[in-house]
């Protein structure tokens, strides 16, 4: 299961949401998990981000929210998002990935 997430920040946020995405990766790397996989991108607009999320399984997925880094991530983007995300569940059709 692939989850599409694409959200807006508040103006002049765009290094403080890049400092918080590389907290939250870092948190996640540090966890050791597997299951999951978290990218996230900036696009040409700086107060837009586009982030997707894989996941194994939904036994993934649900460590993956229940972790203490995304609950850490979630509560600090408090502020700088200008609306709730937009979520869009994806199924992959091709890769170059493994």
């Amino acid at each position: 299961m692939s989850v599409l997430v694409e959200y807006s920040i508040a103006e002049g946020k765009a290094s403080e949401q890049i400092d918080a995405l590389h907290t939250f990766i870092n948190g996640l790397k540090a966890i050791g998990d597997e299951g999951y996989d978290y990218t996230a991108f900036e696009t040409d607009d700086p107060t837009r981000f586009i982030a997707l999320f894989e996941f194994t399984d939904e036994a993934a997925q649900k460590r993956f929210v229940d972790s203490a880094p995304f609950t850490a991530y979630r509560e600090g983007s408090v502020g700088r998002f200008t609306n709730p995300p937009a979520v869009t569940v994806v199924k992959l059709v091709a890769s170059t990935k493994g």
